[in-house]
């Protein structure tokens, strides 16, 4: 009998807020840019202006992408990740329960300025086999997905709860 347990990317709800504001001061220091005639200010106002509209393309790519949902479903002894976005699966993948020792939850891993911020998101760790290695149970193209620590323990109990049953 398969199990299913259902979770969600940590996601925050200001994504679009801040796309908006960010373009909007964006549009207003350029053009407050265009009717100076100090030099330095001009300066100022232009470096400003575009790193609000960075800020803006970037948020804008993350309202796009939406939230990631990542599905974990045990049979026979295997353990299926399928992940979704806008529910659309973008990829599966699987792992023998048997060949995983060692399961915790721990801090992000700090590839960003983000997660210098962000200490409380959690992702979950495994060791797989004879290896020393440490990999991560939810990481989609490269990039770890970052779960609330509520979320992160229920993968860590479904996951030893399907190792126990599969020995």
């Amino acid at each position: 009998m398969s199990q299913t347990l259902k979770i969600e990317e940590k996601y925050s709800r200001f994504w679009p807020i801040i796309a908006a504001v960010s373009g909007l001061a964006a549009i207003i220091l350029f053009a407050y840019y265009l009717m100076v005639d100090a030099v330095l200010l001009e300066g100022y106002l232009r470096l400003i202006s575009f790193s609000f509209f960075a800020l803006m393309v970037l948020s804008l790519f993350k309202v796009k992408d939406g939230k990631v949902v990542i599905e974990f479903t045990s049979e026979d002894g295997t353990l299926f990740l399928s992940y979704y976005v806008r529910d659309r699966l973008v990829y599966e993948e699987d792992f023998r329960l048997q060949k995983i020792k060692e399961l915790k939850v721990d801090q992000m891993p700090n590839k960003s300025l983000y997660n210098d911020f962000a200490k409380k998101d959690r992702c979950v760790r495994f060791k797989k086999g004879k290896s020393d290695d440490w990999l991560y149970m939810a990481q989609l193209f490269g990039r770890v997905i970052p779960l609330t620590e509520e979320n992160a323990i229920k993968i860590e109990k479904f996951v030893n709860r399907e190792i126990e049953k599969s020995m």
